[in-house]
Parts: structure tokens; C-alpha cells; sequence
């Protein structure tokens, strides 16, 4: 039967009475509620969950629902001093929390976690200044005349500055930008050597021209010729008062350029540019001889001889027959006429004799054409080559 207030309650007439037979119907009847009873869902009073499945015996009971956050919690350890916090998503772990930090955890507002944290009230003026200006106001920084001692670090000077009128250092000036900049009408750069009897200089620039400027005397001001003057306007550069020589200027200035060359022409070698020293050299000419022309090649030349000239026989042979312009022999001719033309030949039975070409033992005939230069009377006539 159901429970009552979650109490169990047998059936009517289902208990036994003493000595009295036990009737099955009865019996029956306790043991099937019984059976139905434990089968059923046990009430939270008799100690169940009131439910069938977990979810609803979780609802019945009011129970959280398993979850990994819960389980990262229920493995920490914890102690005095000690707060949980989340090291990822649902992980936990426990760090230190010093009774001076819930101190400043439990400030209200800032101001009192400054007080907590010790900061005097002057600094809590100069931490809610809205702005620079009026931090400096605070701190009387405002005003350079306040800076009494100490050094400006090299971080705080930084930026575009104007209105300085001079700058003084002992040390050098570095810049790790790519240019320094002075303007004004004619502008300048001094440098100042302190080495006894040393040379002041200036950079300068006037109009379009820029000077490099130079203190010989030591009078404070700068000297004659200037070591270096470029006129921006005219291309036109001057080094101690002398035009410097460029590219566009050599006619000018009547310098011949090295890259103008000396060609060596027809007949001559050497030459080249300017550069260096340069030698011409005259080819090794032909020998000149009756027949040379006035001609000339890359590396020689040779001259027409302007007349016909004697030339030297070297021979041996009793039997040649070539001989050069102007070579005499002694040839019978029968008593030929002066200066009259000759064929003279070898004797062909002597070999020291010539005769004329018409004679009985006339031989070989000799090249060229020969003239009569005179006669003995006995028909021995002096011949020479002329052609």
C-alpha cells in the first residue's frame, strides 16, 4: 500500500494472529505490497532520493550536477593565509594572500588604498594631476631656473627645440639622424682648433655659393685665397683661387683632357691617351729603289727616288744576264754610235767577252735596255743599263 508521510505500513489483515492457520491470500497480498514497495522509488524520509534516475534524484535533493571546476576545487589544499584562483578554464590553484593585501582589499576607493599603501598626501596630489603641466606645476618644475644641480639625461633631451641662441658643450655632438641643419642668411659653421698657432675654418654659404674659409693671421677673420669657393649658380669651383679643372672646362681653361688621345696615323705606332707619357714611333721604311713610289702602310713607308739612280752589282756568275739600272759592261758592237741603243748578249764560245746581239757567237741576250757610251775605234764600246 502507499506510504504514508514516507512511512510503510502493511496491509489490513495481514498480520498473524496466534494459533490461528496462516491463509495464503492475506500472506500473498503483504508479500506483492512488499515486493511493489521495494521496487518502488525510496522516499527521502526513509533515506532514498525520492527518483528513478540520477538527474531527478540530483533535483529531488537539491545536488550540484558533477562539473571539472568543482573537481579542480575539491583537490586543493588550502591553509591560513592562502586564496583560490583560476590558473585556465575551470582550473584552480591556491596563491598567498597576506593579511596587509585584504588590508588594501578592502579599501573602498583609491584614495584609501594610497593611504593603505603609505603614499604621503603630496603624492596623491601630484598622482591625480590631469596632465603633465600640472605635475610639473605641483613639483615646481615648471620653470628651468628651478633645475639647481644634477644632469639632464640624455633620454629627456629629445625632439625639435627652437629659440636657443647658443649652445655650448665640452664633448662632441652626435646625431643618429642624417642631417644637422643651420639656417639663416648666410649661414655658417666655425671650427676652432685651441693648438697653438693652429688655423680657424669656416663651412660658409653665400647667396649660391659655399666657401671653406680660413683664419691664417689669427685675427678672428678669414683670409685670402679661400681654400675652396663653389658657385652653385655657374658649375664654377675654385681651390686657393684657382678654378678647379672638371670635365666641362677644359677647353677653357687650355688643358687637354687625358681621355683625349694621340692616334698614331699611317707609318707611325704608339699612342693612346693622355694618361700617361705617349711616344710615337715612325714605322721602319722600305728600301727605296728605282721602282719605289711614295706610298705608306700602318707601320712603314717608302719615296719615289725622283731620278733614275746606279745600282750596285753584287753578282758572280759568269753567265747572268740581269743586271741593275746603270751597271756598265765592255761589249763589242762594232763601233756603234754614241748613246745609240744596244741588245748585247753572252759570247757563247767565252765566257768573258759580251757581243752584240747580231754577231756570229753572239750567246744569251741580257734583260733591260742598254746604251753606247763611248768606243775604242777597234769596236769596243762601253754599254750601260738604262731601263
Amino acid at each position: 500500500m502507499p506510504r504514508t508521510g514516507g512511512v510503510y505500513s502493511p496491509p489490513a489483515g495481514t498480520k498473524g494472529v496466534p494459533n490461528t492457520t496462516i491463509q495464503s491470500v492475506p500472506y500473498n497480498a503483504l508479500v506483492d505490497d512488499l515486493t511493489a514497495d521495494a521496487n518502488a522509488a525510496r522516499p527521502i524520509t526513509a533515506g532514498g532520493t525520492g527518483a528513478t534516475s540520477a538527474s531527478a534524484a540530483r533535483t529531488a535533493l537539491g545536488a550540484q550536477t558533477a562539473h571539472a571546476a568543482l573537481t579542480s576545487i575539491s583537490g586543493l589544499t588550502t591553509a591560513a593565509d592562502r586564496m583560490i584562483y583560476t590558473t585556465a578554464a575551470d582550473a584552480y590553484a591556491t596563491t598567498a594572500l597576506t593579511p596587509f593585501a585584504r588590508t588594501l582589499l578592502d579599501d573602498a576607493n583609491a584614495a584609501a588604498a594610497l593611504t593603505t599603501l603609505g603614499v604621503s598626501a603630496f603624492m596623491q596630489t601630484l598622482l591625480n594631476d590631469a596632465d603633465a603641466a600640472a605635475a610639473r606645476a605641483t613639483l615646481g618644475a615648471n620653470d628651468a631656473s628651478n633645475l639647481t644641480a644634477g644632469t639632464v639625461p640624455d633620454a629627456r633631451i629629445s625632439g625639435a627645440y627652437s629659440g636657443i641662441t647658443t649652445l655650448s658643450v665640452s664633448g662632441k655632438i652626435a646625431t643618429s639622424g642624417n642631417e644637422i641643419e643651420i639656417s639663416g642668411a648666410n649661414p655658417r659653421l666655425k671650427f676652432t682648433d685651441t693648438t697653438s698657432g693652429a688655423y680657424d675654418f669656416w663651412a660658409y654659404v653665400d647667396s649660391q655659393n659655399f666657401h671653406v674659409l680660413v683664419d691664417r693671421t689669427g685675427n678672428g677673420a678669414w683670409d685670402t685665397p679661400h681654400p675652396l669657393q663653389l658657385e652653385g649658380d655657374t658649375n664654377i669651383g675654385y681651390l686657393f683661387g684657382s678654378q678647379i679643372l672638371t670635365a666641362g672646362n677644359y677647353d677653357a681653361l687650355g688643358v687637354t683632357p687625358e681621355a683625349r688621345t694621340i692616334t698614331a696615323g699611317n707609318g707611325l705606332t704608339g699612342g693612346g691617351d693622355l694618361a700617361a707619357n705617349r711616344t710615337l714611333t715612325l714605322g721602319t721604311p722600305g728600301s727605296i729603289t728605282n721602282s719605289t713610289t711614295n706610298s705608306v702602310t700602318s707601320t712603314s713607308h717608302t719615296h719615289a727616288l725622283g731620278f733614275t739612280a746606279a745600282e750596285v752589282y753584287t753578282g758572280t756568275g759568269a753567265n747572268d744576264t740581269s743586271f741593275p739600272l746603270g751597271h756598265i759592261i765592255l761589249c763589242y758592237t762594232n763601233n756603234i754610235a754614241r748613246n745609240a741603243s744596244v741588245t748585247p748578249s753572252l759570247r757563247s764560245n767565252l765566257n768573258y767577252q759580251y757581243l752584240y746581239s747580231g754577231h756570229t757567237d753572239a750567246g744569251s741576250v741580257l734583260s733591260g735596255t742598254w746604251r753606247a757610251r763611248g768606243t775604242n775605234g777597234d769596236g769596243w764600246t762601253l754599254l750601260q743599263r738604262v731601263a
